[in-house]
């Protein structure tokens, strides 16, 4: 397995970049949802973006992967990376607002830290992060626990799902170090067409998705999914995470609330409740500490 670098300016760049893609992706997948189905707009994102990586991929002149071992751990990233978490949040924000997920995103670092603590060599867990997970995990109690205590049900149900799909990017993170010396651009491509494969059978099944007839905004929003937070996005991450590591590729959970909950404020008036900026406050708390530089150079092993 390859070793990670210190981060640069520009690698921060790349990360705001993201954050800001990210963030507008729960924007869209809210306004998608008003007029399709959670498994068609999977399967439609992830068939745009691959559709645009592999193009990217066979004009270049790429070679693809020759090991079979790669190929298997890149099929997987796919379901780990992609088709299921972006199942899972969608399906979430059938309950929730886009604001809401995105904050329980950020729980997501969290779990990066505990899993590249056990399964790398490199990125070891510390005192301060593991403060830094308790504080964050006490921001997703209060924001979850309300929904839990009062009996919403559905809300509650659609938090889980938001919640179960970061573990499902910790797990991929930790995944995607492993196949390091693939270049990130056959890398994102294979796991989207990987992703895609899985998804579109299932919306073809389930939605009856050529029957749909979704009026302009909906569709423009689908586009941007699969253009920018699907294939952009995902070539960034996969560059970064293969470069300075998934710990440092977590961090974009800083950002990625903060984005998503400006886009909704802009377009839908989405003004998330009370509770859930003080939540926010604790996860971000709980970033700041778990990541702070002395922090990252003790998790490195430096």
């Amino acid at each position: 397995m390859q070793g990670i670098r210190a981060a640069t300016g520009a690698d921060l760049a790349r990360l705001v970049l993201v954050g800001a893609i990210w963030g507008s992706s729960f924007l869209c997948i809210d306004i998608a949802l008003t007029a399709l189905p959670p498994t068609s707009i999977v399967a439609s994102r992830l068939l745009l973006g691959a559709l645009v990586l592999v193009s990217l991929l066979w004009s270049g002149g790429h070679r693809l992967p020759t090991n079979l071992r790669i190929w298997g751990l890149l099929v997987v990233i796919g379901f780990l990376n992609s088709a299921l978490p972006f199942m899972l949040i969608s399906w979430g924000q059938q309950f929730i607002s886009g604001g809401r997920s995105a904050i329980l995103m950020a729980a997501g670092p969290f779990l990066v830290v505990l899993m590249s603590h056990l399964w790398t060599h490199d990125d070891r867990l510390t005192g301060p992060k593991l403060g830094g997970m308790l504080l964050g995990f006490s921001g997703v109690i209060l924001l979850v626990g309300y929904d839990a205590l009062f009996g919403r049900s559905e809300s509650f149900a659609g938090q889980m799902a938001v919640i179960g799909a970061t573990a499902c990017y910790g797990v991929s993170a930790i995944l995607t170090r492993h196949v390091a010396s693939v270049p990130p651009l056959v890398n994102s491509a294979i796991v989207l067409a990987s992703a895609a494969v899985y998804m579109v059978p299932a919306a073809l099944l389930i939605d009856h998705t050529w029957t749909l007839q979704p009026a302009p905004t909906p569709l423009l929003a689908l586009v941007w999914l699969g253009l920018f937070p699907t294939a952009l996005a995902y070539l960034l991450r996969f560059q970064i995470i293969q470069t300075v590591g998934a710990t440092f590729m977590s961090q974009v959970s800083y950002m990625v609330p903060m984005f998503a909950i400006l886009w909704g404020w802009l377009f839908l008036s989405q003004v998330p409740p009370g509770r859930a900026w003080i939540a926010l406050a604790l996860i971000m708390g709980g970033l700041y500490l778990s990541r702070r530089p002395s922090t990252i150079q003790a998790g490195h092993g430096r």
